[in-house]
């Protein structure tokens, strides 16, 4: 199986049908097609990153915004370096070549397989928790070549780390996304997604994507020996975090694989374009997505010119393209994407789309996100606070308050209402008066913490103390709210 000529990545044309294709035809047919459609959504983000691997080095840029804007205005991506370059390195992209299969440690011990579920997070394998499925280790079932080389990339960049205990190595580190919060700015079509993306400038020196250099063999990566600097933008897209090697069965489906160390990480000095970086102690550490909060809530990690914040340069890059290509106003998708992990363990996978415009992120409109949610956190903050009072009136003598709180409805309730709404507030700052926008946020905000109030209530109880208790905490309630009640 030949990943350039052979049809592997699930796609959905523009004409709405499903079917699969090669890398050569998602890069040379880029506009007919709509998008990636794997069914995992860590499975968009491992194609996509590999795509690009393949287009920076295939054209050897961009260098600048300009570039990007000259493919744009041509239609499609220039045929001619992308053909050349794939024929150059047409032998590295077999998936069972047997000397150099494409991602893979040729020589890998066979002996005592793992099954092919250990690739991915959301299968049950291993330490892993279930999360969408009950594959069980010692009877895996077999899957297609397609869907292991996909299993591989994402195993390779969203491995949590853990335990390896295989060639002289007893754990290995997490992959480069394990644990952070990858941000995708989509087009109407792959070509346009591709560009979004298409992040300058790129530097072809002292970069090397997995493809173009010798392959790791055991005596490499065993005894954690193989190193390597995680920089070059292509690098750190195809970063080999394990040593793997496919073992297909006499139908050529794949139930097990060998399995080691991989390449342990030196830091460089070059960012993930993808993701945003906190500033932590002088250091630079890449923002993390909550288990119990959505990201809109900590929207400032995309914005520019934060304080203690590197918003992902890809979105930078989509606000000057956008610009340059005279469509600020457009709203795109930006997809959030990634695990919760705790240690080496996968608690969640999320997927979260937010509509944008390169208008959004101007510095007199991201002011009113960053308002917007203020506002949201102190409502809260007010309606906690009564929460608070209503648990001292009710618990007697005085027992664990917190636990109390987090057992009513009212979080729940008042974050899951705001979360539907925000999208709309983003709608309407990209097509209307930023003011009138927040303004109408801020009444839903209300609403919402109304709602969320009487939930609660309903859910308290009716005796006479639980009604007394109630009502002192709705007197709090206006009292902290300025006397005008939420």
């Amino acid at each position: 199986m030949n990943l350039l000529k052979d049809p592997w990545i699930p796609v959905r044309d523009v004409r709405g049908r499903y079917r699969s294709v090669s890398i050569r035809e998602a890069l040379m047919s880029a506009p007919d097609i709509a998008g990636i459609a794997p069914a995992s959504p860590l499975a968009e983000v491992a194609l996509l990153r590999l795509l690009l691997a393949v287009l920076h080095r295939a054209l050897n840029g961009p260098k600048n915004v300009d570039e990007v804007v000259q493919i744009y205005k041509a239609g499609h991506f220039p045929p001619d370096p992308i053909e050349a370059y794939l024929q150059r390195w047409e032998d590295r992209f077999d998936l069972f070549h047997p000397r150099h299969p494409f991602y893979q440690v040729p020589d890998l011990p066979t002996e005592a397989p793992l099954p092919w579920t250990r690739l991915l997070p959301e299968l049950a394998s291993g330490h892993n928790p279930t999360l969408f499925d009950h594959t069980m280790d010692d009877d895996p079932p077999p899957a297609s070549p397609a869907e292991a080389v996909v299993a591989l990339l994402i195993h390779q960049s969203f491995t949590p780390g853990g335990l390896i205990r295989r060639l002289g190595v007893t754990s290995g580190p997490a992959g480069p996304l394990a644990a952070a919060a990858v941000f995708l700015p989509q087009g109407e079509t792959l070509f346009e997604t591709l560009l979004l993306n298409f992040c300058p400038p790129y530097r072809s020196e002292g970069d090397q994507p997995i493809w173009e250099r010798d392959p790791y063999r055991v005596t490499d990566v065993e005894g954690g020996k193989a190193q390597a600097m995680l920089s070059g933008r292509t690098r750190i897209y195809t970063w080999m975090s394990r040593a793997v090697r496919l073992l297909p069965d006499d139908d050529g489906r794949i139930r097990w694989i060998a399995y080691g160390p991989g390449v342990r990480p030196q830091p460089g000095p070059d960012l993930d374009p993808m993701c945003a970086y906190s500033k932590t102690d002088g250091a630079l550490r890449p923002y993390r997505l909550s288990l119990e909060r959505s990201f809109w809530r900590d929207f400032e990690a995309l914005l520019p010119n934060r304080s203690g914040w590197s918003a992902p340069p890809v979105l930078n890059h989509a606000r000057e393209f956008l610009r340059a290509t005279e469509r600020p106003s457009m709203l795109f998708p930006l997809v959030i994407a990634g695990q919760i992990t705790d240690q080496a363990k996968v608690l969640n996978v999320r997927w979260e789309t937010y509509p944008l415009s390169a208008h959004t992120l101007d510095p007199d409109v991201t002011g009113r996100i960053l308002d917007a949610v203020a506002c949201a956190e102190e409502a809260y903050e007010v309606l906690n606070e009564a929460a608070r009072e209503l648990a001292r009136c009710l618990l007697s003598p005085p027992e664990d308050i917190h636990r109390f709180i987090r057992s009513l409805p009212l979080h729940s309730v008042y974050w899951s209402d705001l979360e539907r709404q925000f999208p709309r507030f983003l709608e309407m700052l990209a097509r209307d008066d930023p003011d009138a926008a927040l303004k109408d946020w801020e009444k839903g905000v209300y609403r919402s913490a109304r709602t969320a109030w009487s939930v609660t209530a309903n859910a308290v109880g009716t005796t006479p103390r639980h009604r007394a208790a109630l009502a002192r905490a709705k007197l709090f309630l206006r009292v902290k709210s300025g006397g005008t009640g939420t």
